[in-house]
């Protein structure tokens, strides 16, 4: 049948409603933050094995996907698909995934993912591997990232930052990173799709992206160590076709689909160990090197527990005053650069604040549980209040470094 249907979210519920559909067709629904290029394959091979199956495929940001869902599923999605792993623990902890004959919870692991940074192949400048290459004042304005608040993939990146290097060096490496940043954009493949044009120099992103971003050819560099984890895709409790969800998920991790995740169009690394084995693509082996590194396991408990509260200080401390830290790490910049006497222990003192988050683990509290849907919705009384505090704290540092700049600025005026 190869119909895929990509409804408008407004439209969705009519357009299902209206729709003429045979007798004997079986409608199956899936939500995805998953880009066309990728999804399609899969819909047109599975309708092609099940044609009495109309498949119907909305594509929606991870955040509003989980906010949807946790809203009560009204238009009964059948599967939800993604490569981000902590919304799988917010559906399974609400129950909203549906449960096997033998009570575990239909989720699904099909794919492992890594990030990295993207540039044209065409004029890539070669870096270092190593992730702090990227905090060369060089690369001033040439980094693109996705707001972490509205792409589940970047906000998995900035996990692995925590998990990998602890939650204070993790904000740190973060928050001198934003004055490398370009922009912030909206969703992620819109990072590589400004890396093609040459609107971004390079850009942060997972790696799947890249490899299977059509057009203009990109260069795909895995920062080390490798930051791993798989991507799921769960069949929904409340979902209108059981049936067919449960076809669809046992046919993206059979053999054909895992192999199907291989073909240039989709570029992922399967699930599958067997499957990658068979395999020649260079960015397999390094996600099986990295593999192997057990503690480097990913914890989505821990990450769906803190999702909203990493989210908003994200937003707090670097996405709202955007411009004005790329200000003031500039200005710290050229001090630190310059060649006559400054006061380096008050530029080293700006440097700190600039890159602390006076937030610990231990005060995020329960706003960041798993359990609370309003991490996703509408902002409870307590996050707003957080929110407020947080933003102050954000603009104390901020008024801090620049008055601290000031000083040190007019001392070299008088000299």
């Amino acid at each position: 049948m190869n119909r895929v249907k990509q409804l408008a979210i407004a439209a969705i519920t009519a357009f299902c409603a209206a729709m003429p559909m045979p007798t004997w067709a079986e409608q199956l629904r899936i939500l995805t933050s998953m880009p066309p290029s990728f999804y399609t394959p899969f819909v047109t091979a599975f309708e092609a094995r099940h044609p009495q199956t109309d498949v119907i495929v909305l594509n929606k940001n991870t955040n509003a996907s989980v906010d949807e869902l946790l809203r009560g599923n009204e238009r009964r999605f059948d599967i939800f698909w993604t490569s981000s792993p902590e919304p799988f623990v917010l559906l399974q902890q609400n129950d909203l995934v549906a449960l096997h004959p033998d009570g575990t919870q239909a989720v699904h692991p099909f794919a492992y993912s890594a990030f990295g940074w993207a540039q044209r192949a065409s004029d890539a400048v070669p870096i270092s591997l190593d992730w702090d290459s990227l905090l060369d004042p060089a690369l001033a304005g040439k980094i693109a990232m996705a707001r972490p608040s509205r792409s589940g993939s970047t906000h998995m990146m900035l996990e692995r930052f925590f998990q990998v290097r602890g939650w204070h060096e993790g904000w740190a490496y973060l928050l001198e990173l934003s004055a490398n940043l370009s922009t912030l954009t909206a969703r992620s493949f819109t990072v590589l799709d400004g890396v093609a044009s040459g609107r971004f120099e390079m850009g942060l992103t997972i790696d799947f992206l890249a490899h299977s971003h059509q057009g203009e050819p990109l260069s795909l560099t895995y920062g080390n160590p490798a930051m791993v984890t798989a991507a799921r895709l769960a069949v929904l409790r409340d979902g209108q076709s059981r049936t067919a969800a449960d076809l669809f998920a046992g046919f993206v991790t059979s053999d054909d689909g895992q192999r199907l995740l291989l073909t240039p169009e989709i570029a992922r690394t399967p699930y599958a160990a067997k499957i990658r084995a068979a395999s020649d693509a260079p960015y397999h082996q390094v996600l099986e090197d990295a593999l192997a590194l057990t503690w480097m396991e990913y914890d989505a408990t821990l990450a769906s527990a803190r999702y909203w509260a990493v989210n908003a200080l994200f937003d707090a401390f670097v996405s709202e005053p955007f411009a004005r830290r790329q200000s003031v790490w500039a200005r710290l910049r050229r001090l630190e650069a310059a060649h006559w006497p400054t006061d380096r222990a008050a530029l080293l003192e700006v440097r700190r604040l600039l890159t602390t988050m006076p937030v610990t683990e231990a005060q995020l509290g329960v706003v960041g549980t798993a359990t609370n849907s309003g991490a996703f919705v509408a902002l409870s009384e307590q996050q707003s209040a957080r929110m407020t505090q947080w933003r102050a704290l954000s603009h104390s540092q901020l008024d801090a470094a620049e008055l601290a700049l000031s000083m040190v600025e007019d001392q070299g005026v008088k000299q």
